[in-house]
């Protein structure tokens, strides 16, 4: 019998009917042609539940190798089961790296594109803007190989794999770089009335905001050619010792009296994480974050030409609670893209989170309330996140989702990819 499979949230559980590996193109083809349903899995890293299915879950662990390079177009040929943690350690044995990530590098490299996964930089897209070209097999066991000059690249880049699953990608690399970063500490009304000077100055800016802290921790990444003068030592005390270790002890004294202790320790920690650093790292140093320990999340991309009036009612949507949240919220930017089902579909974006470590009964209270405010404001739901969805909502913020159904139905007619998940905006 094949194995509970159960996401990095811990937030559900099923059993397939069976796990299939295939190890080429023509087994995965063979393996779509014979399954009444199916879904596609990466790395179960999403809190949303896209990869259920009680029938046939297709992993592509064994489709994960760099099949060619190009060192003249600076371009990579790979396996798209490939986490993003081993892809980045293959392209800097060759001297190259990714021109943009996300916070965490334990995704499979389709499951992070498909879900519109994205870093933060406002000249930057989500992470499925690197991709020249895929492959894809569809609902019908038909291999297609889609590039830039296809209009259905845009529909099945960011499709969550409703269409068929993507094995085979063509990734955009650039040579390898460093990362100039500062850390430091600055007050949340003062950023939110300053805002363009902070994302419009630095290649790469977010900040983290531990409520009901009055400052917020910035970190201003600029890319450079300088030589790195970082410490693995620093670097180990800061990632390791203070974001992992001294955070989840505090994380855990503060479920003895979450009201008494987590506003303190929230201030403490923002004090402490956000002390005046400066270096000169590893690109995807600079890019990524500690693995965090066990969390919700939930996730919604908003337009930035609102995002002053969006972060002051933000701070107010989060200290007007009778809850407390004991995760940093990560406030992240990112560039318009052309990508259909993107959360930044043709919109410059502000991404606002809830994240936090609680209870089931009030994590849902507290996502609920959050869900209803982005509902408000327009909001678009990170599709790996946790979020109720309802099709006539969607429809309204992805002008592209009736012409997408229709891309449905043109590479899987027979609904083998649709589970209760994407049944809710694919109709």
């Amino acid at each position: 019998m094949p194995p509970t499979i159960i996401n990095y949230g811990r937030t559900w559980q099923f059993t397939p009917k069976q796990i299939a590996c295939p190890t080429n193109v023509e087994e995965l083809k063979s393996i779509i042609k014979n399954a009444e349903s199916l879904r596609p899995v990466g790395s179960k890293h999403s809190w949303s539940k896209g990869i259920i299915t009680h029938n046939t879950l297709v992993s592509l662990q064994n489709m994960n190798t760099i099949q060619e390079f190009n060192f003249e177009t600076l371009q990579i040929k790979v396996g798209a089961g490939i986490t993003l943690k081993e892809l980045i350690i293959q392209l800097e044995l060759k001297g190259l790296a990714l021109s943009n990530l996300g916070s965490i590098h334990a995704q499979t490299l389709a499951g992070a594109i498909c879900t519109g996964t994205h870093g933060t930089g406002i000249g930057f897209q989500c992470l499925a803007s690197q991709v020249e070209s895929f492959e894809m097999v569809d609902g019908n066991g038909e291999n297609h190989i889609f590039t830039k000059n296809n209009a259905d690249f845009y529909a099945l880049i960011t499709g969550m794999g409703c269409c068929g699953i993507i094995h085979t990608i063509t990734l955009n690399v650039v040579k390898t770089f460093q990362m100039h970063a500062i850390t430091d500490t600055v007050n949340l009304d003062e950023l939110i009335e300053n805002l363009e000077q902070y994302v419009e100055k630095y290649d790469h800016f977010k900040f983290w905001w531990l409520p009901p802290s009055k400052k917020v921790i910035v970190f201003k990444n600029n890319r450079t050619e300088q030589k790195r003068n970082d410490s693995n030592f620093i670097r180990f005390i800061k990632d390791e010792v203070l974001s992992v270790a001294l955070y989840r002890l505090l994380v855990m004294v503060g479920k003895w009296n979450r009201k008494k202790f987590i506003p303190s320790f929230n201030r403490f920690l923002t004090k402490m994480g956000g002390k005046y650093f400066e270096r000169i790292c590893k690109s995807y140093i600079g890019f990524l974050t500690p693995l965090p320990p066990i969390h919700r999340e939930t996730e919604w991309a908003f337009n930035y030409a609102q995002a002053k009036p969006l972060l002051k009612k933000y701070k107010e949507l989060m200290l007007n609670d009778e809850h407390t949240y004991n995760f940093v919220q990560e406030v992240r930017f990112s560039c318009a893209d052309d990508f259909w089902l993107s959360p930044a579909y043709k919109q410059n974006t502000i991404w606002l989170p809830m994240y936090n470590m609680d209870n089931n009964n009030n994590w849902e209270a507290q996502r609920k309330k959050f869900e209803t405010w982005a509902i408000a404001n327009n909001g678009r739901p990170h599709w790996g996140k946790e979020a109720d969805l309802e099709y006539d909502y969607l429809q309204k913020q992805y002008i592209k989702l009736s012409e997408f159904n229709a891309v449905i139905k043109k590479y899987d007619p027979l609904n083998k990819f649709a589970n209760n998940w994407n049944k809710k905006f694919c109709k």
